[in-house]
């Protein structure tokens, strides 16, 4: 082993890389459920690229972002374009994330010695939520300001590290600019670095530890050009497929945020929309203790599955059963709230 090792040192930097992304990967992951497990990625970097030009015009304080979205939206050239893009890559890369976490849930490749790419899973599916929820905020009109006190009084009633948060992130007891201005540090700077450092841990995880395996499957192929090339035709559509959403939905803004008004048609943004009817149709309290429940036993997962299937419990049934019904209940709850 040692020589092999020192053999590697001994080659030249530009055949290293060559080895490495020539490095073999399991066939399985050509099917479609698995190579479109790099599409979040593909939506983060849009979502970056997008963000990172619309600093140059947004200001963040409550008598300019308003106007200063609007002018992204219907003044500056292409504005619309970018701020369409930004919007839709965020979203689709918060669905796909639950739909990889629910494929990962399902085939268990959270098994040992996967735990460590969970929990950077999970970390990047919570981020991305926060990173939709602030930039969801940083519109400041009517809809999304009330929303945004919507999102805030949710978090200030989870029990124990509910209020002191929400305390943080509104900068007081109300919603004002202090608020605008910690969402927006938030949006464009702390979370995009623990975007970047969670995507960057997932990635080396994955390249140490290696990929789940599947019974039956247990072929191999190059990383490069064969799956490299698969997800990049894969890259190209996503990417067709947002220019045209964007084309036949560009965004729109609302009225500008009245603090003294409540909007008639307030609502979390709608990957909170679940969790939202939710707490309104349970007793609030025991709703929001359920959910931090929910979030506890969802990221130390692997151990339970590990001590349950010690015991004798015939995990794949379970795992089917149980992601089949919270999927169709975030379904349920999600199209109930939107009625």
């Amino acid at each position: 082993m040692e020589t092999t090792i020192e053999e590697i040192k001994e080659k030249p930097l530009k055949d290293r890389i060559i080895d490495f992304i020539q490095k073999d990967v399991p066939d399985h992951l050509d099917s479609f459920s698995y190579c479109m497990g790099a599409t979040p990625l593909i939506f983060f970097l849009v979502a970056a690229i997008t963000g990172v030009l619309m600093t140059f015009y947004y200001i963040p304080y409550s008598e300019k972002a308003y106007e200063s979205v609007k002018a992204i939206t219907s003044e500056i050239y292409l504005g619309w374009f970018i701020r369409g893009l930004h919007k839709v890559s965020i979203n689709l890369m918060i669905f796909t994330l639950f739909l990889h976490v629910v494929r990962v849930f399902i085939t268990r490749a959270y098994k040992t010695p996967g735990e460590l790419k969970w929990f950077f899973g999970v970390g990047l599916f919570f981020t991305t939520l926060a990173m939709g929820f602030t930039g969801y905020s940083l519109v400041y009109d009517q809809v999304s300001y009330w929303g945004m006190t919507v999102v805030m009084n949710m978090i200030a009633e989870i029990p124990i590290i509910g209020s002191p948060l929400a305390y943080l992130l509104r900068g007081g007891s109300e919603v004002s600019e202090i608020t605008l201005l910690r969402l927006y540090d938030l949006h464009t700077k702390l979370l995009p670095l623990l975007l970047v450092l969670l995507i960057g841990g997932h990635i080396v995880t994955i390249t140490v530890l290696g990929f789940a395996k599947i019974e039956g499957r247990e072929g191999t192929h190059p990383f490069y050009p064969d799956h490299a090339m698969k997800v990049g035709l894969i890259a190209i559509g996503l990417l067709i497929l947002m220019v045209n959403i964007v084309t036949i939905f560009p965004p729109t803004i609302g009225p500008m945020a009245d603090p003294l008004e409540v909007a008639s048609n307030v609502a979390p943004p709608w990957y909170f929309s679940a969790v939202y009817k939710w707490i309104t149709i349970a007793p609030r309290q025991p709703a929001l203790f359920g959910i931090l429940i929910f979030s506890i036993v969802f990221l130390s997962y692997p151990f339970i599955d590990r001590f349950l299937t010690e015991r004798g419990f015939n995990m794949e049934r379970i795992n089917i059963v149980f992601g089949a019904v919270a999927v169709l209940a975030f379904a349920a709850l999600t199209l109930w709230n939107a009625l």
